[in-house]
């Protein structure tokens, strides 16, 4: 749960395309304080294969994914200063709800809501992410945002158990301005 399957959290976008891949969130993916108190159940912990098809609202396919990760048992769901999160987690389902805003530019906002839901029966999973994006203001080119809306399903297979050693890491949170710094 070190690495984004997809890109970090750069935009609004990224953002919320990167929330709906996947139920679960990384240890340390998205640098951030810890928003969430849903957390990851022991019995959803393993090394997942996960395949992803992406949708607009309208249900015409936009897109397929296939990627690996690691969710360890504990963990904190959607880290993320940008959205607040509610839901549930038990041993075999999860449900969570997630809405945020913040300014893309001066004088244009966006608002991001999120609806995760999933089942899981032995070692697989299937979970449905309903992501919508609005945009609004008066800034100068936010009139050229569209909204837009997408649907992820997924289907996981989890293909081994969780490494202890992997999973014991801690993970500070720190926000994305301070990582850069750190890596400059």
């Amino acid at each position: 749960m070190k690495h984004l399957p997809l890109a970090l959290l750069l935009s609004a976008s990224i953002l919320v395309g990167q929330a709906a891949a996947n139920p679960f969130a990384r240890k340390s993916g998205n640098p951030g304080t810890l928003g969430s108190v849903v957390t990851v159940p022991p019995e959803w912990a393993g090394i997942w294969m996960t395949s992803d098809s992406t949708y607009d609202c309208t249900g015409v396919l936009t897109g397929t994914s296939t990627y690996t990760d690691t969710l360890c048992a504990g963990t904190r769901i959607y880290p993320d200063t940008t959205v607040t999160c509610s839901g549930s987690s038990t041993a075999t389902t999860f449900d969570m709800s997630c809405s945020g805003s913040g300014e893309v530019f001066t004088d244009c906002q966006y608002t991001i809501n999120l609806e995760s839901h999933g089942t899981r029966s032995g070692d697989s999973f299937f979970s449905v992410a309903t992501l919508s994006i609005a945009y609004s203001g008066i800034g100068p080119g936010c009139d050229q945002l569209s909204d837009h809306c997408t649907q992820t399903n997924s289907h996981s297979t989890r293909t081994g158990a969780a490494p202890t050693a992997y999973c014991a890491t801690p993970a500070q949170p720190v926000t994305w301005g301070r990582m850069k710094v750190l890596y400059r």
